[in-house]
């Protein structure tokens, strides 16, 4: 049964077996070696274990009153991001161009101007997002709630997929020239996702609420 106790702090999660958590965001999937030293240390202070997450993130596990803040503190201190609220965070990325050879499109600089414009925007539910440098999709953009897929020119938008029990692909619905354009229809959507999702829904259902052609629209593709 899950813990009924509550967090010390914004950031720290209440895990199942009572233990607290945090995790790291990181834009683009890239790390400091200062935050990766800071990290292991934290880890070697507490007796903590480092998680590399799914979604690219790094999850500090087995932290309890005590050491989770003063472990928040240090990761903070050598620059490390912390997760504390429900809102848009870090996109799933491949590593593209200049680095995989089937890569179409460079996908780092995208994945950091999305989280320049959009981290910390408030959204209700979850809201994934992925990139990928080519339709090869090796982070799974093709099944995000929003991913945006290498093209020879510009990005394939596809919106609505997800994984987990019922899993289902993103629907294509348009193209986007550059990561400019990209991070727009990002900020579009989550502020239409404010206004049109119910609790813990997700974006397919409001493709299939307004339809492809409305959300063209809404999106400016």
């Amino acid at each position: 049964m899950t813990s009924e106790r509550t967090s010390p702090a914004p950031g720290l999660v209440v895990q199942k077996d009572g233990s607290l958590a945090l995790s790291l965001e990181f834009a683009g999937g890239l790390v400091s070696p200062e935050v990766l030293e800071a990290a292991a240390a934290v880890a070697r202070r507490h007796g903590a274990l480092l998680h590399l997450t799914t979604a690219q993130k790094l999850m500090v596990l087995g932290l309890d009153d005590r050491s989770g803040p003063a472990a928040m503190e240090a990761l903070e201190a050598a620059g490390a991001v912390v997760r504390k609220a429900r809102d848009i965070s870090q996109a799933r990325v491949c590593v593209g161009k200049p680095y995989c050879p089937l890569a179409l499109q460079e996908t780092l600089p995208a994945a950091r101007l999305l989280y320049e414009r959009a981290a910390r925007h408030p959204i209700p539910p979850k809201m994934k997002v992925g990139i990928a440098g080519c339709p090869a999709c090796c982070s799974w953009a093709n099944v995000m709630d929003l991913g945006f897929v290498g093209l020879r020119s510009g990005f394939k938008v596809m919106l609505g997929g997800h994984g987990g029990y019922r899993p289902r692909p993103g629907v294509d619905i348009g193209r986007v020239p550059d990561a400019e354009a990209a991070a727009a229809v990002l900020l579009r959507l989550a502020d239409l996702f404010a206004r049109e999702t119910e609790k813990k829904g997700r974006v397919d259902k409001i493709v299939e609420k307004l339809g492809v052609e409305t959300l063209q629209r809404e999106l400016g593709l």
